[in-house]
């Protein structure tokens, strides 16, 4: 599958490279005009799709013309993980993946999902913001690619079926499918669970069947993904934050003129402001929805988020083992 995967990046690439070759240096030449070719894996109905099309609204009413977006929805040209390959083929220029995908480059880029570090607090400082988005770009310029900077996809909820998850003790021997990515896992398996991977198609159907015991998802993962298979949810509050990296092809967007270079790093700071606070009103609303359905949400104690915080230091230090320099830097932001 990896193999088929790589093939068809290369392919797709080679195309768009010929279809350039015929269009764009007429293009650049007369009008100075530069295609961005975004894709992700996601229906149009959701958020992120929504925000790609404000980005690309930004962009070209700015630049007058000069930047033209093009987007790919519900993986009509990638999935997410094959857009982070294809960064430098030529075959697309930006792309806003879950960020976890972004640790098949670094393992350093884990920092993005350590436990109680990016929460919503910290991230509407835009200090914060600036240098935790210099930190992630250090991790992978080297792998051709320029982070803008991150959006919230969700606060983290976990699932069950049939155990209404109230504490911490609850989740000893569980089978939790949980997102790609060594912190994740840690995180689970720090307090007694194994983390499972699985595509979010099978999640209903894994829960109901019993393959699964419980599903670490988000809100709206809950109410259009798995439904009514789970029954109950369970959220510690700033625990962990789902984000989505935005990023560009580095070679691609150091070519571009300085301004076209400026409004697109503008774009995406006026995104990411407005939909950092967007998201979290959507959690609550989706889980309002749920509740009203058919599920039962519970919210950790102040004493139980203690215990996670000190079962989360085990995480930490894995990570800092795995990575000493990475893990320096973000306790320095993060304590500053």
């Amino acid at each position: 599958m990896r193999i088929k995967s790589v093939w068809k990046i290369i392919i797709i690439g080679l195309l768009i490279g010929l279809l350039s070759a015929c269009n764009s240096s007429a293009k650049s030449d007369s009008k100075g005009t530069h295609e961005i070719v975004m894709t992700h894996e996601l229906p149009e109905s959701f958020h992120k799709h929504k925000y790609m099309e404000k980005f690309k609204e930004i962009v070209e009413e700015k630049s007058e013309g000069r930047l033209e977006v093009k987007i790919y929805p519900a993986a009509t040209l990638f999935k997410d993980g094959e857009a982070v390959e294809a960064l430098g083929t030529g075959a697309v220029q930006m792309v806003w993946p879950v960020s976890s995908h972004f640790e098949s480059l670094s393992e350093s880029y884990g920092i993005a999902g350590l436990p109680f570090g990016v929460t919503d607090e910290r991230m509407a400082n835009e200090e914060f913001r600036n240098q935790l988005t210099t930190n992630l770009n250090g991790y992978v310029e080297e792998k051709g690619v320029k982070v803008l900077g991150l959006l919230r996809t969700a606060e983290s909820i976990f699932l069950a079926k049939d155990v209404e998850l109230k504490s911490i003790k609850d989740f000893k021997n569980m089978k939790i499918r949980t997102v790609s990515g060594h912190v994740a896992s840690d995180m689970l398996e720090s307090v007694g669970s194994t983390a499972i991977s699985m595509p979010s198609t099978e999640l209903a159907t894994s829960l109901s069947q019993g393959a699964i015991d419980g599903v670490n998802t988000s809100p709206d993962g809950w109410k259009d993904v798995v439904g009514s298979a789970a029954k109950y949810g369970y959220v510690v509050p700033d625990m962990q934050i789902f984000t989505y990296s935005m990023a560009t092809d580095a070679a691609w967007f150091n070519e571009l003129p300085s301004d076209l270079k400026e409004i697109i790093t503008e774009a995406a700071d006026e995104i990411i402001v407005e939909q950092w606070k967007e998201t979290k009103q959507l959690d609550e609303k989706y889980i309002n929805e749920v509740v009203a359905d058919y599920g039962t949400i519970n919210y950790a104690t102040d004493e139980d988020v203690k215990a996670w915080e000190k079962e989360m230091e085990k995480v930490y230090a894995k990570f800092e083992k795995r990575q000493p320099e990475a893990y320096k830097e973000f306790m320095k932001l993060i304590n500053q």
